[in-house]
């Protein structure tokens, strides 16, 4: 009896948990100009097929409200349709369980680390020199240096109505794996969560959340982006927080192309 209760407890626990990450990245970023957004079917087919999407397309809902909105609803219907099909009944109920389950359990990390991740103290060098490392021995496997560079958008002016035009001068990252970024924000920045994301006109490249801190004064946001994926060319950063978006354009190189 008493393991049972314990049982119904952790259910209901995971249960609220669940449903306050659902509230909560139904509404926390507001994105009404669809800036970046997958179209509709992209997103019905991660509702319906999760494994067989981009994992871009995950990160992206996860930071988006209107399409985390949408792909519920997506996820919804075909639950609706699985359940009217008498034959398949119990394999479909399976099938979506265990699909809404991945998704939930990512969801909930994404919030989880976002809400726990510790800031990186901030620092004014661009692209550090790494200190010389003797040659590794057969045994040992070379660590990866990241690569810091800082933004400053503090003359950068919010976005809170039609989508202006930027006039923050252009810079350039080398596309890299480890890439720390670290986001001076304009003064008055509130502290808390912010999504960040580099989108290109067709679609978001990369996105992810951080949470933005007061230090010395001034709001400073840290976070680690991975961009060995992304193709070189021209883009935006989008940071937005709830009532407010910055945009900075950037330019992502090869580091050989950088080098020339």
């Amino acid at each position: 009896m008493a393991i049972a209760t314990k049982k119904r407890e952790a259910f209901e626990r995971h249960q609220e948990l669940f449903d306050f990450a659902r509230a909560y990245l139904s509404e926390a970023f507001p994105n009404p100009e669809r800036a970046g957004c997958p179209l509709d079917h992209v997103l019905r087919s991660f509702a319906r097929t999760p494994r067989q999407v981009a994992r871009s397309i995950a990160d992206h809902v996860s930071c988006c409200s209107p399409c985390f909105n949408t792909y519920t609803a997506h996820l919804e219907q075909a639950r609706a349709e699985a359940k009217q099909s008498r034959q398949t009944a119990r394999v479909m109920r399976i099938r979506w369980f265990l699909a809404s389950a991945g998704v939930a359990i990512g969801l909930l990390i994404v919030v989880y680390a976002g809400l726990m991740k510790p800031p990186n103290k901030p620092s004014a060098t661009l692209n550090p020199p790494t200190p010389a490392s003797q040659p590794a021995s057969s045994g040992q496997v070379p660590v990866m240096a990241s690569v810091r560079v800082l933004l400053d958008l503090t003359t950068a002016a919010p976005e809170r109505g039609l989508r202006p035009r930027s006039q923050t001068p252009m810079r350039s990252i080398s596309a890299e794996p480890r890439v720390d970024l670290i986001l001076r924000l304009p003064l008055g920045s509130e502290a808390g969560r912010y999504s960040v994301s580099l989108a290109s006109k067709r679609r978001t490249e990369w996105s992810s959340i951080a949470r933005a801190r007061i230090e010395d004064g001034e709001p400073v946001l840290n976070i680690r982006c991975d961009f060995s994926h992304v193709p070189d060319g021209t883009y935006e950063l989008v940071v937005a927080s709830r009532g407010q978006r910055l945009r900075l354009p950037l330019v992502i190189a090869r580091p050989s192309d950088q080098q020339r």
